[in-house]
């Protein structure tokens, strides 16, 4: 089943064409055959779906930026993304090339914040899932709390898992039809923001249907019926967003600053690699700081070249630079 707002697939290869495409790794020749739909992938060993999604997310970013975009269809004109949109994008294009993947949902990110956030899981052949986070700027991200699928005795159901419990569990990503909810979600929150409170309360209606693990549209939705008066059923859904403790960390998930002003990274034109090593010195990817020495290390610099990469990001965040 597509996701909601998938773009129709001749639409999709005709954006596709013109995107400019990273160097190929060996190997792996035929991916924009399978991009365009002209031949199928097979189904890539571990070692060939590492290079894939490292591929595919040097793809998306070299053509996406980060910015307030979370429809699909919004994204081929606009070339921004939010995380959401950034993540749909990514599974639509990573199924295409054979990848297993799929979107969940990120409930404590690296930092211990509580996020209304999403990450793309892909899952390996014989390895542990591989989680991307393309808004944070990480092919192999290490959220705290995840929202995706556990199966427990022969059923799949949909929970929230400590990253440090996922070694024990056999899991999954959300099934589209959640992440569709989500999308729902982000749609009536806009329209609570406009005033059109009825429009916003059938939005979440629909989001807690496809999504009822997630209990951030029933409070969204008691603001929304707080505002036409109908207090009673403010209250119930008041009830349900504050039920119990998990319950209560993803209603009080918040938007953070230091997060969302990761897009005027991509405004200020900063290159992938400053960006990289900008991101792991604030310890946006990691959750902590990463120190000189290992940042110099990971790209063969000295600690004074990284000082300079970081001083020069800076400057331009701050807009003494162009």
């Amino acid at each position: 089943m597509p996701l909601l707002d998938s773009p129709p697939v001749k639409e999709l290869i005709e954006a596709l064409r013109s995107w400019e495409k990273p160097a190929l790794p060996p190997g792996l020749a035929g991916i924009e055959k399978w991009l365009y739909g002209v031949e199928k992938p097979g189904k890539p060993g571990s070692r060939y779906a590492v290079q894939i999604l490292d591929w595919l997310y040097a793809f998306v970013r070299l053509n996406v930026k980060r910015g307030p975009i979370f429809l699909l269809e919004d994204i081929l004109t606009q070339r921004r993304a939010d995380c959401l949109a950034y993540c749909k994008l990514f599974v639509i294009l990573g199924r295409r090339v054979g990848l297993d993947c799929g979107v969940v949902d990120v409930v404590i990110d690296s930092g211990g914040r509580y996020v209304p956030h999403t990450a793309v899981m892909v899952k390996l052949t014989g390895d542990k899932p591989r989680f991307i986070d393309l808004w944070y700027g990480s092919r192999d991200i290490r959220h705290r709390r995840l929202g995706l699928r556990v199966k427990e005795g022969r059923r799949w159901v949909v929970k929230d898992v400590d990253y440090a419990g996922l070694k024990h569990l056999e899991v999954k990503y959300l099934p589209d039809t959640c992440v569709d909810g989500i999308t729902l979600y982000v749609l009536g929150n806009r329209h609570l923001n406009r005033g059109e409170l009825k429009e916003a309360v059938r939005c979440y209606d629909r989001a807690l249907t496809l999504y009822s693990e997630n209990v951030r549209p029933y409070y969204n939705r008691a603001i929304a019926y707080e505002m036409l008066g109908e207090n009673e059923r403010a209250q119930k859904d008041y009830a349900d967003a504050f039920r119990d403790k998990d319950a209560l960390i993803r209603t009080m998930a918040r938007e953070h600053p230091e997060i969302t002003d990761l897009m005027q990274l991509d405004i200020k034109e900063v290159d992938e690699q400053a960006q990289e090593i900008y991101l792991l010195r604030q310890g946006i990817i990691t959750g902590r700081r990463v120190s000189l020495a290992a940042i110099a290390c990971k790209f063969g610099q000295t600690e004074r070249e990284v000082e300079a990469t970081l001083l020069q990001v800076t400057e331009k965040l701050k807009g003494n630079l162009t």
